[in-house]
């Protein structure tokens, strides 16, 4: 047996591990955001109608 170090890795393989980790980190905090805001009813304000209407493009 040699008692050689094994190879580690090329270092983009790491950064391209990492930055994969730190993305769907981020898109599991959002998705859980929305879900957070659909449950909470945050969404249920409606829109308000203008109180006058605009008024039409004469041509």
């Amino acid at each position: 047996m040699t008692t050689q170090p094994r190879p580690r890795p090329p270092a983009c393989r790491r950064d391209r591990d990492h930055r994969t980790t730190v993305l769907a980190a981020l898109l599991l905090a959002a998705s859980a955001a929305a879900v957070a805001y659909v449950l909470l009813g945050v969404h249920d304000s409606p829109v308000q109608p203008a109180e006058t209407p605009p008024q039409a493009v004469r041509g």
